[in-house]
């Protein structure tokens, strides 16, 4: 194990040593930095690799797998508990369905209808927070794990059965990419991505295949399928709250990482997730800037899709890179040590949603307090400007 941590320090710092300019956080954004880009390059490598090193010196066998069982605290399996959760889930249902009225048939203003910043915030970065912070949230709301159950249900008392438990056993998450990505580049490439009717059709083409994959391949299709569902269970294994045997537990901070199953595309996943908000930043530079800044519409759609689509495809790259140069050091197996190491990008995605959202969440966030109030934006009662750059540009 010492050496495979060996390994990973040198080939670190072996690519952060040549990517020459990097994007990093700083006042004023990287070109403002008071250090040259070779610098900050070398700098950063020395840094990862040196943490490794002591990794490796210091903490030669596991010690999370057995915190990660942590304490329990209540069980689950309550009536009071039950009604809780049936509460949430009818909360969930109800504020998805106001904010798909509000996407079909609210005003066509995205400064005053809801469905944006109840989409594209408080859901897409308010749930990534709340889930690695908390735990994962999102279950206790999700509207498609509802109506999956409650058809379940209907079906079941119509034929005079009882409702089979939901397995997960030898499924992938490889719908789930299709589905995050599909998101992703809404997000990130289509031009219209805070369009009240482009969101209405973008969440009720989304519900569509969600809920038609549940009735053909049962109702636990809905947990590995859905990109949003996955991505925020992922980040929750680093929460101190989760729910195990029917109980309530509480672990430390980050413990829940070394319980990640290794399901088939999870590894995908997650680098589809952080090239994603890779080629979030870099549409900031001024090379972006230079090349798409004056286009509009689907060209810029189209642009768009190809420096996501390279983006998340060097993302990959660097990764399988580095899983074979720790391979030929080591002599195991790239695609074993790929799956070893996936769990270690997960603390990276929450970082990097952290760095590129916050400000947007604490802001913009603030607008759907008054937006609750109209939340199709008909009485004119939400009308003050926005006051950061909207998501995606």
């Amino acid at each position: 194990m010492r050496r495979l941590w060996f390994a990973f320090a040198l080939v670190a710092s072996a690519l952060f040593g040549v990517v020459g300019p990097v994007s990093a956080h700083g006042i004023g954004g990287r070109t403002d930095l008071p250090l040259p880009a070779w610098q900050l390059a070398w700098a950063a490598g020395f840094a990862v690799a040196s943490s490794f090193v002591a990794l490796g010196a210091f903490w030669a066998s596991p010690r999370l797998a057995d915190a990660a069982a942590g304490r329990a605290l209540v069980s689950v399996r309550t009536t009071g508990v039950r009604v809780l959760f049936a509460v949430t889930r009818l909360v969930g249902l109800s504020v998805f369905a106001v904010v798909l009225i509000a996407a079909w048939a609210g005003n066509v203003n995205s400064a005053v209808n809801i469905s944006g910043d109840a989409f594209l915030i408080w859901f897409w970065v308010g749930l990534q927070m709340a889930s690695f912070l908390i735990g994962d949230v999102w279950r206790l709301f999700n509207p498609y794990e509802t109506i999956a159950d409650g058809a379940a249900w209907i079906r079941a008392r119509s034929r005079g059965e009882s409702l089979a438990p939901v397995d997960n056993d030898g499924t992938t998450l490889w719908p789930a990419v299709a589905a995050i990505f599909v998101y992703l580049w809404y997000e990130l490439a289509y031009h219209s991505t805070e369009s009240p009717r482009s969101i209405g059709v973008f969440l009720t083409v989304y519900s569509i295949a969600m809920l038609s994959g549940a009735v053909r391949n049962g109702r636990g299709f809905v947990r590995t399928a859905d990109g949003f569902a996955v991505l925020f269970s992922k980040l929750a294994a680093m929460a101190p709250l989760f729910v195990e045997n029917g109980r309530l537990r509480a672990r430390s901070p980050l413990t829940g990482l070394s319980r990640l199953s290794r399901t088939p595309g999870t590894v995908p996943f997650v680098l589809v997730v952080l090239g994603s908000t890779t080629f979030d930043g870099f549409t900031r530079s001024s090379f972006w800037l230079d090349v798409a800044g004056g286009q509009a519409g689907w060209e810029r759609t189209v642009t768009s899709t190809v420096g996501l689509l390279v983006i998340i495809g060097l993302v990959g790259m660097i990764y399988l890179v580095a899983m074979s140069m720790m391979s030929s050091l080591t002599g195991e197996d790239a695609s074993e040590l790929s799956e070893i190491f996936g769990p270690t990008l997960v603390p990276i995605a929450a970082a990097y949603a952290v760095a590129h959202y916050f400000s947007l969440l604490v802001l913009d966030g603030q607008r759907m307090i008054i937006q609750i109030s109209d939340p199709l934006g008909r009485v004119g009662i939400c009308s003050a400007p926005r006051t950061t750059p909207s998501i995606s540009r």
